[in-house]
């Protein structure tokens, strides 16, 4: 019996949902005179200890001193990619969420 390894590469898009299928077709075990069978992968999203998905969006809670809400407040926050993103409100801004 001759063993193959095969390597896969899977593409998980931007906005792919928890429970999500990505199905590899007639990519399962091969033997002659048995159609092989589907690979399927099934996304399992995992909580981030900064960030909450709420559909296609990412939001992070952070809570700030009634100072900082009534004078203003800049605040830093590090994406996923590293990058560094400045949140900033300006003393009498009024806002539930700020984008």
């Amino acid at each position: 019996m001759l063993s193959l390894l095969l390597v896969m590469f899977l593409l998980v898009l931007v906005g792919m949902k928890d429970g999500q299928q990505i199905r590899f077709s007639s990519e399962g075990d091969q033997e002659p005179g048995i159609e092989p069978g589907d690979v399927i992968v099934v996304l399992d999203e995992q909580k981030h200890g900064v960030f909450k998905r709420r559909g296609n969006d990412l939001f992070v809670d952070f809570e700030i001193d009634l100072v900082d809400a009534l004078c203003g407040f800049q605040k830093t926050v590090e994406t996923l990619d590293k990058r560094t993103l400045l949140i900033t409100s300006l003393p009498g801004m009024l806002c539930s969420t700020i984008r």
